[in-house]
C-alpha cells in the first residue's frame, strides 16, 4: 500500500488504506467484506409448564460462525524443468533488467508523479512522491471530492494525515513497514544481501509464471515478491499489510515497465485489497537531489509529538475482602 523499490515507490500501507478507506466512505462503493464479529448465541432451556413438570432439554441456537482470520492468497504452482534459481540469481536479473547495480546506486533521491484512480467508486486524482536514501519520504494523494491523504516519514518520525483520520503518529509496525517501503534501492541491497530471501517455487501470478520470493526482513512480517520468469523484472507482491484498519491481505501488480534516464520504473500500479482496487499510473520521474525541507514535519504533526501524554487514569484502591473464620476441625473418629 504498501510500495517498494525499483518498483511502483509507494508505501503499501497508504495504498491499501486509502483504498478501503475512499471507497468506503463513498455511497456508491461496495462495502468490502469484513470479518463477522458476533458469537454463537448460547443454549436456552424453555420452561416447565408447572411444579411437576421436567423442564424441556436446552435447544442450541446456532449462531454466525467464527470469523477466520485474514490471510495472504496462495498461488497456483507452476512446474519447471532444469534447477531452480537461487533468490541472489532472481534479484540480479531483475536488477540488470531494469538498469543495472551500477545506474541504481548513483540514484540518491527521485520524484515521481502520477495519477490515481479507484474504478468502484469512479474517482480519480494525483500523486506526488519524493524519496531521499536511505529511508525518507513523503507522499501526497489527491482525489477530487474526497480530499488529500498525506504520508511521510523524516528518517525518526512516521505520520499520516487524511480525511478521515485527520494527522496521526504511525504504530510501531506501521513506521517499520514505511521505513522498510521508502528505501527505492532495496532489491539493489537483497541482491548484494539475499540472505533475507528464500525461493519458495514458481508460480502463476497473474496468469505469468513467475518466482515466488519470501522476504523476511528484521521486524516486518514476510512478504512474497514476485520476478517473472522470462524478463526478470518484478511483476507483484503479495503481504499482509499493517494499517489503521489492522492486518489486513494486500496484492500489487506491477506492469508497463518505461525507461526514466538510465533506469526501468513500471509506470503502471495495481493494489488489491479487500475486494477493492486502485489504480496509480507514474507520468514523470526525476532523479534530481530533493531539498531536505521537504521531509519536515507537518505543523499538525510536530504538535502530535509535542503535546503531553495522557495522564494515566487512576486505578482504584483494592479493598480487603473480609474473609469468615475457619469452621472447627471435625472430632477425629477412631
Amino acid at each position: 500500500m504498501i510500495t517498494r523499490t525499483i518498483r511502483s515507490f509507494l508505501p503499501v500501507a497508504a495504498l491499501a488504506f486509502t483504498t478501503l478507506a475512499f471507497a468506503q466512505a463513498t455511497p456508491a462503493a461496495k462495502p468490502a467484506a469484513a470479518p463477522a464479529t458476533t458469537t454463537a448465541k448460547p443454549a436456552v432451556a424453555a420452561p416447565a409448564k408447572d411444579a411437576g413438570d421436567t423442564a424441556a432439554p436446552a435447544v442450541a441456537v446456532p449462531g454466525p460462525a467464527k470469523a477466520e482470520p485474514l490471510m495472504a492468497p496462495k498461488f497456483k504452482e507452476v512446474k519447471f524443468e532444469g534447477t531452480k534459481p537461487t533468490a541472489k540469481e532472481i534479484l540480479e536479473k531483475h536488477v540488470n533488467a531494469t538498469g543495472g547495480t551500477k545506474a541504481w546506486e548513483a540514484k540518491k533521491s527521485m520524484t515521481s508523479k502520477g495519477g490515481l484512480e479507484v474504478p468502484s467508486v469512479g474517482l480519480k486524482g494525483s500523486m506526488q512522491m519524493q524519496a531521499m536514501m536511505p529511508d525518507r519520504v513523503t507522499v501526497t494523494m489527491d482525489l477530487p471530492g474526497m480530499g488529500q491523504t498525506r504520508t511521510g516519514f523524516d528518517g525518526t518520525t512516521g505520520w499520516t494525515i487524511d480525511p478521515m483520520r485527520g494527522p496521526a503518529l504511525m504504530e510501531p509496525k506501521e513506521l517499520a513497514n514505511l521505513k522498510r517501503d521508502a528505501n527505492f534501492r532495496r532489491d539493489l541491497e537483497l541482491a548484494a544481501k539475499p540472505d533475507v530471501a528464500t525461493v519458495a517455487g514458481l508460480v502463476e501470478f497473474e496468469g505469468r509464471p513467475c518466482w515466488q520470493l519470501t522476504i523476511a526482513m528484521p521486524g516486518n512480517d514476510p512478504a512474497d515478491n514476485f520476478y517473472d520468469k522470462e524478463s526478470g523484472t518484478m511483476s507483484g507482491m503479495s503481504m499482509m499489510a499493517a494499517t489503521p484498519m489492522g492486518q489486513i491481505p494486500v496484492i500489487i501488480v506491477m506492469t508497463d515497465y518505461k525507461d526514466f534516464g538510465d533506469v526501468k520504473v513500471p509506470t503502471k500500479t495495481t493494489t488489491k485489497v479487500m475486494g477493492q482496487t486502485q489504480l496509480m499510473t507514474v507520468d514523470t520521474v526525476s532523479w534530481d537531489p530533493v531539498d531536505a525541507k521537504a521531509f519536515d514535519l507537518p505543523a499538525e504533526i510536530a504538535a502530535l509529538k509535542q503535546a503531553p501524554a495522557a495522564p494515566a487514569a487512576p486505578v482504584a484502591p483494592v479493598k480487603a475482602i473480609p474473609v469468615p473464620p475457619a469452621a472447627p476441625a471435625a472430632p477425629a473418629t477412631k
